[in-house]
């Protein structure tokens, strides 16, 4: 199942921080009619370089599927930020 939410935490050393939560499920609405234009231009073309199209989109689902819950901290003398996919 691909990610649902994003959440970013970013904190300044300064005492300011800015905490945002993103529904990705949003994003994967917008993106579906996008998804349905190109698939067929992707069949197609993996059947004119003869590469078996099924286990690449399985492959691009399991990375896809492979974020959620990835954690991601990154601290620099300025601000720290943290991000966490749902």
């Amino acid at each position: 199942m691909p990610p649902l939410f994003l959440r970013i935490h970013v904190l300044n050393h300064v005492g300011r921080e800015i905490r945002l939560w993103i529904p990705l499920f949003l994003l994967w609405l917008l993106m579906l009619p996008f998804a349905v234009v190109i698939l067929p231009v992707l069949l197609i073309t993996a059947v004119v370089l003869d590469i078996d199209p099924f286990p690449a989109l399985a492959s691009a689902l399991r990375i896809l599927s492979g974020l959620r819950g990835s954690h991601v901290e990154v601290d620099s003398p300025d601000a720290s930020v943290f991000v966490h996919v749902y």
